[in-house]
């Protein structure tokens, strides 16, 4: 169960589903439900995909049984091309949500322990912490294709109000980037600092990049 607020937010999914292959998830195994554990219908939960840029390319709203059309079965919805969604996450792929209403995602699966590196893409992209426990944003890593850090601040980690303003921004930065006899690690360049920060389990957050690559996770 993941909590997620009311407007926008960012999310991802901690449990790799089991039995599958790279842990995918199919959008119709994620259930929106309440307080109650009833479900959230009549398209007031609404999954969206961002381009690199942030605009919207595509959005599934879900909807209870006979709520879209009569004689319709409960699940997301492409509501632009008039019918059931059919999409599967990749095994901690970040996501936007926009909801009417604050609710809890359900969903099921298997954790995974090992070291991993999540990919992001260049510009922005929706990111979260894969980990069902808390992690210091320190331990957290951005590297390219060949396990190298990326630093000189190219990676930044932002947060975002529910209305999807920019509150702050962390910045990673290798060894001496900084600035001379500074350690590694992410920055409030704000604040003139490294950040101290720890994230709750699955939360999400906007990642601004200029150029690809991956967040390292480390064991558990």
């Amino acid at each position: 169960m993941k909590a997620v607020g009311k407007n926008l937010s960012q999310q991802v999914c901690t449990f790799d589903q089991i039995g599958v292959a790279g842990g995918a998830l199919d959008i119709q195994n994620l259930l929106p439900v309440d307080g109650d554990g009833d479900y959230v219908g009549d398209g007031a939960v609404n999954i969206q995909f961002l381009s690199p840029l942030g605009k919207k390319l595509a959005a599934y709203a879900y909807y209870g049984k006979n709520e879209y059309d009569d004689d319709t079965p409960a699940g997301w919805y492409d509501e632009k091309e008039d019918e059931l969604a059919v999409y599967t996450f990749n095994s901690a792929e970040g996501f936007m949500v926009s909801a009417d209403e604050a609710f809890n995602f359900q969903y099921s699966g298997e954790v995974n322990m090992a070291e991993t590196d999540v990919p992001f893409r260049k510009n922005l992209s929706p990111q979260g912490n894969i980990r069902p426990t808390s992690v210091d944003i320190q331990d957290i890593t951005p590297v390219d294709g060949d396990g190298d850090y990326i630093g000189d601040g190219e990676i930044n980690i932002q947060f975002l109000s529910p209305l999807g303003k920019k509150l702050s921004a962390y910045a990673y930065y290798g060894k001496d980037e900084y600035d001379d006899d500074t350690p590694a690690g992410w920055y409030d360049e704000k604040e003139d600092e490294l950040a101290v920060y720890t994230f709750a389990a699955g939360e999400g957050f906007m990642l601004s990049a200029g150029k690809e690559g991956f967040l390292r996770f480390p064991e558990l």
